[in-house]
């Protein structure tokens, strides 16, 4: 991980980001799945966590579309750590910390996280057919708006929580808040949910839910100046693609 952090690199970036890619290097999909995006993204940045953005990536894909992501502050780095510390897959951690970081959603390309995220999640939007690329496109776009319009209020709790770390009974109150925005927030995806789906479209991560499950791993060690990294973030599941 960097030690040195330069704010400008952030900055240059976070505007025109639509998406913060999370992936196996080593599955043989994801190549199809990077191209796809490369498709549809020709004015829209996507980004790729520093562990992840390596010498064969920016060989392989030298499009302006990718763009290297930098921590834009050193707590971004040490919560990293400290979520990697009590056991939790480095590059997952690395892309969950900097899509909240950079207040955009998270887009998994590989299988191999799914189940991570399924369990971590508040819920999710199912769908029972194939999208279109209309409804991909449309609905990448409303993911975006997700969270958007709820980071500010999603920072809040996560000061709240931190704040009240020893007080089981107000981390409970939080996360069933958090709970409460999904159900809202899922009917935003109406056009694709049906009554029994077969697959996930979409999840809404939340890492507090990480937390309050280690939560005497980590009682002593949050501040709430991690509070940006720990925001509900919508995950759109390309491995439908």
């Amino acid at each position: 991980m960097e030690s040195h952090i330069k704010f400008y690199l952030y900055a240059m970036i976070v505007k025109n980001l639509r998406g913060v890619l999370l992936f196996d290097p080593s599955d043989e999909g994801v190549s199809n799945r990077i191209e796809w995006l490369r498709k549809r993204f020709q004015y829209r940045n996507l980004g790729i966590p520093p562990s992840l953005y390596t010498d064969k990536f920016s060989e392989l894909y030298k499009y302006k579309v990718f763009r290297r992501l930098y921590y834009p502050v050193r707590e971004a780095e040490k919560l990293i750590k400290i979520l990697v510390g009590i056991g939790y897959d480095s590059v997952f951690v690395e892309a969950l910390v900097l899509a909240s970081s950079y207040i955009s959603p998270l887009m998994v390309l590989s299988s191999k996280y799914l189940k991570l995220i399924e369990e971590n999640s508040l819920g999710s939007v199912g769908v029972c057919k194939e999208l279109s690329i209309k409804d991909w496109k449309l609905h990448m776009r409303i993911a975006d708006y997700t969270i958007l319009d709820s980071y500010e209020n999603s920072v809040i709790q996560a000061i709240e929580y931190i704040k009240n770390i020893n007080d089981s009974l107000k981390r409970k109150e939080i996360i069933s808040q958090r709970k409460s925005f999904y159900e809202k927030d899922k009917k935003r995806y109406w056009r694709i949910q049906c009554n029994n789906p077969s697959k996930d479209f979409l999840y809404y991560l939340d890492p507090l839910i990480i937390i309050d499950k280690n939560i005497d791993k980590l009682k002593n060690k949050l501040k709430i100046e991690y509070s940006f990294g720990l925001a509900i973030l919508p995950v759109i599941n390309l491995t439908l693609i």
